[in-house]
């Protein structure tokens, strides 16, 4: 502090300044310098506070993900490497049989009775083969179907405390918004307050450097409400985790 006064004092316009303004300037400098700093410190401290909790609640969502993920993950992957192969093994069959059902069609179409007899006979032998293939399908995917339902019926508990950390991000996200536009205010008036004092201007100082603190209670009170909102995340975090399946 006593720098600053020194440096305001020494500077080549200090003494074109009237008297009065001058010490009105100096005192309301003087004055406003143990709050600035203290709040400068504490505003610090907040947001390394906020900092740490949310990379704290960043690990645990993803923690929280990745053992739903795991629910039910093996049986859901042997369940779809089979039904993918089943697949697979009939699409020719079940292929040609549609196909042989088109050409029909457009045989009938045609009037072309006699090709239409023809591919239908064709149709009528695959049509067995053809019936348990699609029987064969539909057996896998309706298992593979109902492990992932069984694994969403597991997973909706915790899925459903997770369900308001998104709105939850989207006001933080918001919020941070607001908060980077309120610190390059401050900064900007930073730049001015020491700008101010190197031409030994005491009333730009003061101006500036009350700009500053009033930024800083704005960041403060943002500060305070982005982490009342990750706590809100810790808690969602922490009743999902004891949802989470067995």
């Amino acid at each position: 502090m006593l720098l600053v006064l020194l440096s305001l004092w020494m500077a080549p316009g200090a003494r074109a300044m009237a008297a009065s303004e001058w010490d009105t300037a100096l005192d309301e400098i003087h004055n406003l310098y143990t709050d600035y700093t203290s709040l400068q410190t504490t505003l610090k401290s907040e947001l390394q506070r906020n900092q740490t909790l949310r990379k704290q609640n960043s690990v645990a969502l993803a923690a929280v993900n990745k053992q739903l993920q795991a629910t039910n993950a093996a049986q859901i992957s042997k369940l779809r490497a089979t039904a993918e192969s089943v697949q697979k093994k009939h699409a020719p069959l079940l292929e040609q049989y549609t196909s042989l059902g088109k050409q029909i069609t457009a045989a009938r179409k045609a009037s072309n009775l006699k090709n239409a007899t023809l591919l239908e006979l064709k149709r009528n032998k695959l049509k067995p083969a053809a019936t348990a293939a699609r029987a064969e399908v539909k057996s896998a995917a309706s298992a593979l179907a109902a492990a992932r339902a069984e694994a969403a019926a597991k997973n909706k508990p915790a899925k459903t405390a997770l369900a308001p950390i998104v709105q939850l991000k989207k006001q933080i996200a918001a919020q941070n918004k607001l908060f980077a536009a309120a610190q390059a205010e401050r900064s900007d008036a930073d730049k001015r307050y020491k700008a101010a004092v190197q031409a030994g201007d005491a009333a730009k100082a003061a101006t500036a450097m009350k700009q500053s603190y009033n930024r800083m209670v704005e960041l403060r009170a943002m500060a305070g409400q982005l982490y009342s909102w990750e706590q809100q995340i810790s808690t969602a975090l922490r009743s999902a985790e004891q949802k989470l399946p067995k």
